[in-house]
């Protein structure tokens, strides 16, 4: 639960701007302004006109997100004392599941079609010298999938080891080419995540500079919403050659169900017939029915690396946040990590009040949460 006193978490893009936002509705005149009016109605001040605050509200749309709807139905609007934001875990999912595809490989061009039928959004690690001006992959970010950078040459930080026939071109330059070359090519609007190569967590430092969260390769439980584990070496089931859904990958959609947690999943060639180098090659058919098997839970969260890794930071930076009070009302106000892409949201529940955003109140859901536009900054909470 988000305490009751006003603060945020540090390091991030601050979105409130330390006013505007929801709680303007709350705060009454002019919060963030200095000096008297002058004779003609304006602010004066030292120095002239101070700048007016920046209002994060500006041209925001407030409504409901994309998020995909959670089971659960028919749950009553809070209807307590005002207060007592608290987000809900998984966007309202038991657990939640990214399936990932390293490397740009022609078997996941040839049987795209297929996996993008499952009706679930994945998230594919491009590199350049695989990614080419194949209009598979543009077809791909319009199909709402996400792709993400995997570098250049796909090396180890070291300059060693280069998948490619190209000459390692340093850190940055691999890590900033290739998300230049997702946008232009791709038409990517924004890199969110990244990939090491070979899971060199030697990448990790300049990829914090660069992106909001990395997967890793290590095999380790998956992360629990507000835990403490590193948002860049994310943790990751890779398939034995040849594994299958029923008793291989269906076990970690289980395991993430049963432990409240999220874990990425990590495909490399899913056609053993077609030869490229991939690692640990699996049937098109298990990949297929893996997912679709998640799907099915109807309570796992299967989306991209880019969605539920940005659920779970703004919730990481939310849990710190507290409450400050004006007038009768409670203002929660938040700062986003540093690379958050705009657009998003979380589903959170209160004790009880009117929510607002931006001067206008949010709709209660009867799926058990209101949807809280993450741009904003703010929120008010009224009686």
């Amino acid at each position: 639960m988000l305490g009751e006193a006003g603060a945020s978490d540090d390091g991030g893009s601050d979105a409130s701007s330390g006013a505007g936002g929801a709680g303007s509705a709350g705060r009454g005149d002019s919060a963030g302004m200095g000096g008297e009016p002058d004779a003609e109605g304006g602010m004066g001040g030292e120095g002239g006109a101070p700048e007016p605050p920046v209002d994060p509200c500006n041209g925001l749309t407030i409504g409901h997100s994309n998020l995909p709807l959670p089971p659960t139905t028919g749950v009553a609007k809070p209807a307590g004392a005002p207060g007592g934001l608290t987000v809900v875990n998984w966007a309202g999912f038991k657990g939640a599941l990214s399936y990932t595809f390293d490397d740009s490989l022609q078997s996941q061009v040839t049987h795209y079609e297929e996996l993008n039928a499952v009706g679930v959004h994945v998230t594919f690690y491009l590199v350049n010298f695989n990614l080419g001006t194949n209009p598979i992959w543009a077809k791909a970010v319009a199909d709402g999938h996400e792709l993400g950078n995997h570098t250049v040459n796909h090396c180890y930080a070291n300059g060693t080891g280069c998948t490619s026939q190209g000459t390692f071109r340093g850190i940055a330059a691999e890590l900033d080419d290739n998300t230049t070359f997702l946008k232009s090519k791709a038409g990517v609007a924004n890199v969110t995540t990244f990939a090491a190569p070979f899971g060199d967590t030697n990448w990790a430092e300049a990829a914090s500079e660069r992106f909001l969260v990395a997967r890793g390769v290590s095999d380790k439980p998956g992360v629990l919403p507000n835990d403490s584990s590193t948002p860049y070496d994310l943790p990751c089931h890779i398939p034995v050659e040849g594994e299958k859904a029923v008793d291989g990958f269906n076990l970690v959609s289980d395991n993430v169900r049963a432990s409240g947690s999220w874990r990425t999943v990590l495909m490399h060639n899913v056609d053993p017939a077609i030869v490229d180098y991939g690692y640990h090659p699996v049937a098109i058919s298990e990949a297929i029915a893996a997912m679709t098997y998640t799907k099915n839970l109807g309570d796992v969260w299967a989306d991209t690396v880019a969605a539920v890794g940005s659920y779970w930071r703004a919730q990481k930076a939310l849990s710190t946040v507290q409450a400050t009070t004006v007038g009768s009302d409670k203002v929660y106000s938040w700062k986003l990590p540093a690379h958050f892409p705009p657009g998003m949201y979380l589903r959170a529940t209160v004790t009880g009040g009117k929510v607002k955003q931006c001067g206008s109140e949010l709709a209660w859901d009867d799926h058990g949460y209101y949807e809280i536009n993450l741009d904003a900054g703010s929120l008010t909470i009224s009686p």
